[in-house]
């Protein structure tokens, strides 16, 4: 665990990219555990359990705003050298997070904090659009966030919908990242043990939830994930360094 944990804190993008922090997009239907990845995230380098980005079971999406969160280490505070992106939930039909705002969202112009608004779409109107975004303000690698429990289940909709965030990112060569979340609830066998997760070729990662202190097998699931994200995000910024915004 903590040579994992030390690895994911040593990360530093490419020095000629003059990128100081890569830009990790998360997308993924309501409830998939995306804020809860985030969480996990910031627990291990907090040493505490915590809740800085809000989660729950609700029927619609719980994030209303744009947030890239840094992971900061307690207790000196510094700032590790990625930014986890929040995102407004998946939800079905015209609800949840729309389609015509992923062009400015990878492109880097949606300005922090955002208040997402299923009425009005992002544009060069929007109060504090960049419109002259740079490498250092794009996306590095998208991160889709499934319910390991429910895939078979997901509606059309929002499928179609993953599918089509796949789509922009390939497009613009942006690495998309596939991440299993509550892999406790898809088998059994993973439940009572989780370091049987390492014998799987597909399921991934266990966020915190109802625990109250850290638990090392959950740290170790989501600093490996972490570790590969990171690592397509470099490759991205190594593959882009001379190209502008298309």
């Amino acid at each position: 665990r903590e040579r994992r944990k030390q690895s994911v804190a040593g990360y530093k993008p490419p020095t000629n990219s003059s990128v100081s922090q890569v830009n990790i997009q998360l997308y993924g239907q309501v409830g998939s555990g995306k804020s809860s990845f985030l969480n996990t995230i910031n627990s291990i380098y907090k040493g505490r359990v915590s809740a800085q980005a809000m989660t729950g079971n609700q029927p619609t999406s719980l994030t209303r705003k744009y947030r890239p969160y840094e992971v900061r280490i307690e207790p000196d505070g510094e700032a590790l050298c990625f930014r986890l992106c929040d995102t407004m939930g998946l939800e079905e039909a015209n609800t949840g997070l729309h389609l015509d705002d992923l062009s400015y969202l990878l492109d880097g112009n949606v300005p922090d904090g955002y208040q997402f608004n299923a009425d009005v779409r992002i544009s060069p109107a929007t109060p504090g659009f960049k419109s002259t975004a740079s490498l250092k303000d794009r996306t590095h690698c998208v991160v889709l966030v499934m319910d390991a429990g429910k895939i078979s289940v997901i509606p059309q909709d929002t499928v179609d919908k993953l599918k089509a965030i796949y789509r922009k990112a390939l497009d613009r060569e942006i690495p998309t990242v596939i991440l299993l979340t509550k892999i406790d609830k898809a088998c059994e066998h993973v439940a009572d043990d989780l370091s049987l997760v390492f014998r799987s070729k597909f399921i991934l990662e266990k966020n915190y939830s109802r625990q109250s202190s850290l638990d090392n097998k959950i740290d170790i699931l989501a600093l490996e994930a972490m570790a590969q994200i990171l690592g397509f995000a470099g490759d991205f910024l190594q593959n882009n360094l001379a190209k502008p915004v298309m």
